[in-house]
C-alpha cells in the first residue's frame, strides 16, 4: 500500500510541476501587459521607429558662417541659418563610416580670379552677336575657383570623413575678384569634396548679366569654371530663347556646346 499510495503520490507531484511549468509564464506575459499600457507600447516603438529614420544631427550650430582664404585672400563665404553633421545617406539607410555636413538655407560666395586674357565671344557660341548687352561685347579670360578644394580653405570640421556637404535651399554667388558675375540658386547643393564639384538640383537658375538658364540638374566644376547638365534646359538671351537637352557652358552661359535650337525671338 506505501508503494502504490507513493507511486501515486509522485504521479501526481509531476503533473502539477507540468501544469504550473505553462501556467506561470502565461500569468507573468498577462500581468506585463497590464502594467505596460498599449498605448505606451505603441509610443516607445514609434520613438524607436522614428529615431531610426530621423536620427538626431550632431554638432548643430545655428546661425552658422565661416570664411575660408588661401594665400591670403578670401576664397569662400558661407552663411547658413544652421549647420549639422549626419552620417551619410545612402538609398534609406545611413552609414557611420562616413559624414555629411548640412547647411539650412544658405547663402554661398565664391571668389575666383581670371586666368588668360580677355576675348572675343564671337564664333565661339551658337548664339549671334546681335545677342550681347552692351556690357556683354567681351568675355573675360577663363575664371576658375581653384582655390575652394584646398584643405586651408573648407572648413575643418570637428568630426572627421566628411564625404560631402549638402545645402538645401542655396544661393550661390560667384565672383571674379570682387565683382558679382553670376548667380545660381537651387533647391538643393551638394559640395562633392572627392569629384571637386558641386551637384545643384531641382529648380535650378543661373543668371550672368542679361543671359540665364534654367534647369533640373546642373554641375559646376570650380576648377575649370565650367557648367554642365545632360537634362532638359532652357538658356535666354536678350533676343532670343534657346532649348535643348544637354549644355556644357562658362560661368557667363557664352562659350556654349549643346544640342540646342532656337525656339523663338524674344
Amino acid at each position: 500500500m506505501f508503494q502504490k499510495g507513493g507511486l501515486k503520490n509522485l504521479q501526481t507531484f509531476f503533473f502539477v510541476l507540468l501544469v504550473a511549468s505553462f501556467a506561470l509564464p502565461i500569468l507573468f506575459y498577462v500581468h506585463n501587459q497590464t502594467s505596460t499600457p498599449t498605448d505606451a507600447l505603441k509610443d516607445s516603438s514609434y520613438t524607436r521607429q522614428a529615431a531610426t529614420r530621423h536620427p538626431e544631427p550632431r554638432h548643430k550650430i545655428d546661425g552658422f558662417g565661416y570664411q575660408g582664404s588661401s594665400n591670403g585672400q578670401t576664397v569662400i563665404s558661407i552663411k547658413a541659418d544652421r549647420f549639422s553633421l549626419q552620417k551619410k545617406k545612402i538609398g534609406f539607410f545611413r552609414f557611420g563610416l562616413m559624414n555629411e555636413a548640412r547647411l539650412d538655407n544658405a547663402v554661398v560666395h565664391i571668389y575666383g580670379k581670371r586666368e588668360g586674357p580677355s576675348r572675343s565671344a564671337a564664333g565661339k557660341s551658337p548664339l549671334k552677336a546681335s545677342d550681347r548687352s552692351q556690357t556683354d561685347l567681351q568675355v573675360p579670360g577663363d575664371v576658375t575657383f581653384k582655390g575652394i578644394f584646398k584643405k586651408e580653405t573648407l572648413p575643418s570640421f570637428p568630426v572627421k570623413r566628411i564625404s560631402a556637404i549638402v545645402i538645401e535651399p542655396v544661393s550661390l554667388n560667384l565672383y571674379q575678384e570682387e565683382s558679382l558675375i553670376t548667380q545660381i540658386n537651387a533647391s538643393s547643393a551638394t559640395i562633392r569634396l572627392k569629384r571637386r564639384s558641386i551637384l545643384f538640383k531641382e529648380n535650378v537658375h543661373v543668371v550672368s548679366g542679361s543671359r540665364s538658364l534654367t534647369t533640373d540638374q546642373l554641375i559646376f566644376l570650380p576648377e575649370e569654371g565650367v557648367i554642365k547638365t545632360n537634362r532638359p534646359f532652357v538658356l535666354k538671351t536678350p533676343n532670343e530663347q534657346w532649348d535643348g537637352a544637354r549644355l556644357s557652358t562658362d560661368i557667363f552661359l557664352k562659350h556654349v556646346r549643346s544640342e540646342s535650337k532656337r525656339s523663338k525671338t524674344l
